[in-house]
């Protein structure tokens, strides 16, 4: 019996410089910062469809 992982995207800033970034966490193993990005929504989104593109795999 196998269960799905429980995975989230999250975005953080690594200073304030204004630069986002996202995280994938998967089972609470946090991947790579990717970015940068100008705001919170666009990192979200873009961790969103890498995962989503990631899934198609």
């Amino acid at each position: 019996m196998s269960t799905e992982p429980n995975v989230t995207v999250t975005a953080t800033q690594k200073n304030d410089d204004g630069q986002w970034f996202y995280v994938i966490t998967i089972d609470d193993v946090a991947g790579d910062k990717v970015g940068p990005y100008e705001t919170e929504e666009e990192a979200i989104a873009a961790g969103e469809e890498e995962l989503a593109e990631s899934d198609e795999v």
